[in-house]
């Protein structure tokens, strides 16, 4: 066997070597996850004094029926808006996952169904219990007509925020639940009436 039949059969024996044992396709590169932003603590200063100004108004969900529901005592919190609250408020709030999740089943128990409210209630609660985040936040209650105060609040922007829970009556607007919410700019010492906070489904946000 001559030197170039001899290099031809080797070159052949390698090819089918190869052509046996495919290459794995590289997986496709994945963007990285996006992070929320750091907390900066010097975006808040301005928000923990006492400041001259007020917000009133009302919190309600509104029903399939297009009736207004609100709850007595339902806890309202008027948070800073800055780059951090603004990035929650993006993910949780305005556009969230808890709204089309339904009943799906927790990671930790997958027997246990968790509901929007439950998913949202969670969500919230990170946000409120931030140490970081606690002084600067303010928090009143709705009287049964859902009708709210805040005082003595200094300028800046906030968002209201509250999480209403429907009762276990037999109508379907009484057992309304979600989270309602609305964005306030205020100006010192400016006295803002008259602010709806809802759902957005009545079309008022």
């Amino acid at each position: 066997m001559t030197w170039p039949q001899t290099k031809l059969r080797w070159w052949f024996a390698c090819w089918l070597l190869i052509s046996t044992f495919p290459c794995p396709p590289l997986p496709a590169a994945e963007p990285p996850p996006a992070t929320p932003p750091p907390l900066n603590e010097k975006e808040l200063f301005a928000y923990k004094p006492k400041g001259r100004g007020t917000a009133t108004g009302q919190v309600f969900l509104s029903s399939p029926s297009g009736k207004a529901v609100t709850q007595a005592g339902v806890l309202i919190y008027l948070i800073p808006r800055v780059h951090y609250t603004r990035d929650w408020f993006d993910r949780n709030v305005r556009v969230s996952a808890c709204m089309s999740r339904g009943d799906a089943p927790s990671p930790d128990s997958p027997a246990v169904p968790i509901s929007s409210f439950e998913c949202l209630r969670g969500v919230l609660s990170q946000l409120l219990t931030d140490k970081r985040l606690v002084p600067y936040l303010r928090t009143t209650r709705a009287n049964p007509t859902g009708h709210f105060w805040f005082t003595k609040i200094p300028a800046g922007r906030y968002y209201i925020v509250s999480l209403l829970q429907g009762g276990s009556g037999a109508h379907q607007d009484e057992r309304s639940s979600g989270i309602a919410w609305a964005t306030l700019d205020l100006d010192a010492g400016e006295k803002a009436t008259n602010l709806v906070v809802t759902d957005c489904k009545s079309g008022l946000c």
